[in-house]
């Protein structure tokens, strides 16, 4: 399976604060994956995947380009699109992983309200794509139902290695990755959505 290591310059952006406000809104968090996963689309093809209008993923779409997320398609990458027989405006995720940088960001209550929404938002749609998997779970082959798994794990790690944890997780998930936005799986498979979260639990003290 080929290794695609994510090119900080092309395919990651650092968000800031703006960038954090943004992504808290869930409806632009939705469309943006779904721009990452599957490549162009229009405000209206998308208002039909997410039952909203096309109006207002207009709006949202316009807002998410106001920071950097999203931009207007070029025709190289529509090259593989069917055509739609209209003018609207075709749009792209302008990077593929959105990364936060404690190291980098202000250490200020506005940073911080900003990157607390922007994480919330995350964990909504991480549990929105399991649920909307669970709607359908039941029109797939039995095989594929048992694939599928949800799971946790209690373990009790030292800083260092929960960054060792983070780390090995990350190295393994992109030794499977070869999935490009807009391009068709490979025969015999399907698009997966891998999610990991390593979190301390909430109800006990911190570390001195």
């Amino acid at each position: 399976m080929p290794e695609q290591l994510p090119d900080p310059e092309r395919d990651v952006i650092y968000a800031d604060a703006a960038i954090m406000q943004s992504l808290a809104h869930p409806l632009r968090m939705r469309l943006l994956g779904l721009l990452r996963m599957q490549g162009p689309s229009t405000a209206t093809k998308l208002a039909s995947q997410v039952g909203e209008s096309s109006g207002l993923t207009s709006y949202h779409l316009r807002q998410l380009a106001s920071v950097g997320l999203v931009t207007d398609a070029e025709p190289s990458d529509l090259a593989d699109v069917r055509p739609t027989g209209g003018r609207e405006r075709w749009w792209k995720a302008a990077h593929q992983f959105t990364s936060v940088n404690s190291g980098v960001l202000p250490n200020d209550e506005d940073t911080w309200a900003a990157r607390g929404d922007y994480a919330r938002s995350v964990i909504a749609q991480f549990s929105a794509n399991a649920q909307r998997w669970l709607s359908v779970a039941h029109t797939w082959p039995s095989d594929w139902q048992d694939a599928m798994r949800f799971s946790d794990m209690s373990l009790s790690l030292t800083h260092d290695e929960i960054q060792q944890l983070k780390a090995e997780l990350h190295d393994v998930l992109v030794r499977y990755r070869r999935h490009e936005p807009g391009q068709e799986p490979e025969p015999d498979t399907v698009i997966v959505s891998a999610q990991f979260q390593v979190f301390p639990y909430a109800d006990q003290e911190p570390p001195l």
